[in-house]
Order: C-alpha cells, then sequence, then structure tokens
C-alpha cells in the first residue's frame, strides 16, 4: 500500500556549544511492509532524497543529496555504526541513540521522536533530536 503523506519533521542539534533548529514540511509517499513504515521524500530546497524505515523500536534513516550519502541506524539504548559517504571517501560514525519514541495514530499516521549522539571516533560532533509527523 502506498498512500500520499505531509512529512512534518522539526530537528535541533546541537554542536560544539552552538544550537540550531530546523523544520521542514514535505510530501511524501508511506508504503506499509507488516510491521514496518516507509516513509520516502524529497526537500524541495536542498533537493536530499531521504527514505525513513521505521519499526516500533528502530529507525533506519537514508538521505542522498549529489555525491554525499549517510546511512544512520537508531536503536534506543544502543551504539550502532554509521556511514557518510563524501566525494572524498567513506567517514565511519557511531550513533548512540538515547530516545526513540515510535506512536502509530492510524495506518497512514503516526509521530516519532528520537534524540542520539554522533561521534567520529571517540570525538562527540553533536547531539540531535528528531521529532517526525506524517499523516495522509
Amino acid at each position: 500500500m502506498q498512500v500520499p503523506v505531509e512529512i512534518k519533521l522539526k530537528t535541533v542539534q546541537t554542536q560544539a556549544g552552538e544550537i540550531e533548529k530546523f523544520e521542514l514540511l514535505e510530501q511524501g509517499e508511506l508504503t506499509c511492509k507488516g510491521e514496518t513504515i516507509y516513509l520516502r521524500y524529497t526537500e524541495a530546497k536542498a533537493g536530499a532524497q531521504t527514505i525513513l524505515k521505521i519499526k516500533s523500536a528502530e529507525l533506519l534513516l537514508t538521505r542522498r543529496q549529489g555525491q554525499l550519502a549517510l546511512q544512520l541506524n537508531l536503536v534506543e539504548g544502543q551504539q550502532t555504526n554509521a556511514k557518510y559517504k563524501t566525494a572524498y571517501g567513506i567517514i565511519s560514525l557511531v550513533a548512540k541513540c538515547t530516545t526513540y519514541k515510535y506512536e502509530p495514530l492510524t495506518e497512514t499516521s503516526g509521530e516519532l521522536k528520537v534524540e542520539y549522539l554522533l561521534y567520529s571516533g571517540e570525538e562527540l560532533l553533536g547531539e540531535y533530536k528528531l521529532e517526525l509527523q506524517f499523516k495522509a
């Protein structure tokens, strides 16, 4: 089942003590496969293509923009490896998910709140908070 949806995403990122807030509202597509929700959308401003694979306790985020690509897997309470592909090569990252709350509201709507820390080696790159809402 593929359904057009409205996607609202709020992001707060803290890097080196600096806080940045982003908000986007996009049209996308929702696909349900069993207990898994797939959201696909393209950011109008940046042209980045994003796929979110949402499960009850796990998020897989894939984002592509030109030669840049990020693949991030988030599971509450776990550290997971992430890859950030640039024109200069692949950067290995580690994500530590501290909060994961997914609430399906209907078959075609839901809310997701995720907080995670992103590291390169031992260095903390930033703290991220995502709030996602989607509805048909």
